[in-house]
């Protein structure tokens, strides 16, 4: 006999589950009648651990945050150092892009924060947390001496935003036409090159 799923556990498997609804059919397209089906539910159970749909598309916006802040977490980690870092991000955010998947898709998508200013204003703050910590990745690239001082961190992080965004967007277009592997590596060697002390 299964055991029932305690709450904190169906709390999240509906958040990933709507993740991946709201990068397949956008804010607009997203209903809970379809969600709860997804993950075997009827509606009325996803209303026992949510409010109402805004409260799952804040929901799953907060597990789109923190895939993307782990992402950012694990690469200063794993690296030897804070320029290693970056390209070790950069490498995974180009593996994430091309699995496929709710994330990409997300960071693709100029309709999730649809009309709503609030959850606007968390789209917004889920980017500039990301930024804040690409910002935190130079400055200790410039504390170490591997990244040039005389750059403003600020700058330094929008500026690597800018190497993915793109390459979402081409992907998210031409599919596998768009060798992604090979736009990491030249678009790195700009940015190493603009930023890093040799």
């Amino acid at each position: 006999m299964t055991q029932r799923m305690n709450t904190e556990a169906r709390r999240e498997q509906i958040a990933c589950a709507a993740l991946g609804l709201l990068a397949e059919r956008g804010s607009e397209g997203f209903n809970i009648a379809e969600l709860a089906e997804s993950v075997g539910l009827v509606p009325s159970a996803v209303y026992r651990h949510f409010e109402g749909r805004e409260d799952v598309l804040g929901a799953a916006l907060d597990v789109f945050r923190d895939r993307v802040y782990a992402l950012v977490d694990a690469a200063r980690n794993e690296a030897e150092n804070p320029l290693m870092a970056l390209e070790l991000l950069l490498t995974r955010h180009a593996k994430l892009i091309e699995s496929g998947g709710a994330v990409p898709h997300i960071m693709a998508s100029m309709d999730v924060p649809g009309g709503r200013a609030d959850r606007r204003a968390k789209t917004q703050g889920i980017f500039r947390g990301y930024v804040a910590r690409v910002e935190g990745l130079v400055r200790d690239g410039q504390d170490s001496g591997q990244i040039r001082s005389d750059i403003d961190p600020t700058s330094a992080a929008l500026l690597f935003a800018g190497l993915i965004q793109p390459a979402v967007q081409l992907r998210h277009a031409e599919g596998e036409r768009f060798d992604i592997t090979a736009h990491v590596a030249r678009v790195w060697e700009l940015f190493r090159r603009a930023v890093g002390r040799d």
